[in-house]
């Protein structure tokens, strides 16, 4: 054999060696990496509750409407108010509510900035202790909930601050992080919800970012296989110079 076909052959061998631990690496990484089957964006939503019961006189918000904290959003006449005011009770004013002791009547402020996105009152209803006036989501802090179907020995291998990929509905991947792991069981077994904080969904479309809105997650495993250090290294690597 002569020593140009020694090179070829070596060079053939190479090549067949390069490529089966390419695809090695790859299969490793796909293994390692679950997908979402359902995806939202989510949002704080906030609650006003009626401390008393009484009848709603007063109403200055409409669904939709946004708010801002310190805006006036509701007033409720209590009989119920008045008498415990009348037995000594002391109520002090808060951020959220103020009290006309004369009048026997509680109106309600906003306590964050957001949307009016339920308006359970009107003027004219009468709404027992607790109940709910109206609901707010917060402007800003947007997270994502997504649901996963995990086998069991995954579950352990999905922690809180592991990495996670979110992909809109106009294809644009932000950057995320693992908050939060529950595991719910139904009809349909065991699903995983993970809930994932980004910072980018703040700087993304609106329209794509609202609360509801779908989006896909991906989420990489804890790698504990002979391959994971060499899969990480690969990774980084290729992230380095640009090729992921």
């Amino acid at each position: 054999m002569t020593w140009e076909n020694r090179l070829r052959l070596f060079v053939g061998v190479l090549g067949v060696v390069l490529l089966v631990g390419a695809l090695t690496l790859v299969f490793n990484q796909r293994q390692n990496r679950i997908t979402s089957f359902t995806g939202q964006v989510t949002a704080d939503v906030y609650t006003v509750g009626a401390d008393h019961a009484g009848t709603v006189i007063g109403q200055y918000v409409e669904p939709g409407e946004e708010v801002q904290p310190g805006q006036r959003l509701f007033t409720v006449q209590s009989l119920q108010l008045k008498e415990d005011l009348a037995n000594g009770l002391e109520i002090d004013d808060t951020d959220a509510y103020a009290i006309d002791a004369k009048r026997g009547t509680i109106t309600y402020y906003a306590v964050v900035a957001g949307e009016i996105s339920a308006l359970n009152a009107r003027v004219g209803n009468s709404v027992p202790a607790g109940a709910g006036l109206a609901e707010i989501t917060a402007a800003g802090n947007r997270s994502v909930s997504a649901s996963f179907r995990l086998l069991p020995r995954d579950y352990a291998r999905v922690v809180s601050g592991t990495a996670a990929r979110i992909l809109l509905p106009d294809g644009e991947i932000l950057d995320g992080t693992v908050e939060t792991i529950t595991a719910e069981t139904g009809e349909s077994g065991t699903i995983s919800k993970l809930r994932i904080s980004s910072a980018e969904l703040v700087g993304a479309s609106a329209s794509l970012t609202n609360p509801g809105a779908p989006v896909t997650v991906s989420v990489d495993l804890v790698d504990s296989g002979p391959l994971a250090g060499v899969s990480d290294l690969v990774t980084d690597f290729l992230i380095k110079i640009g090729l992921r």
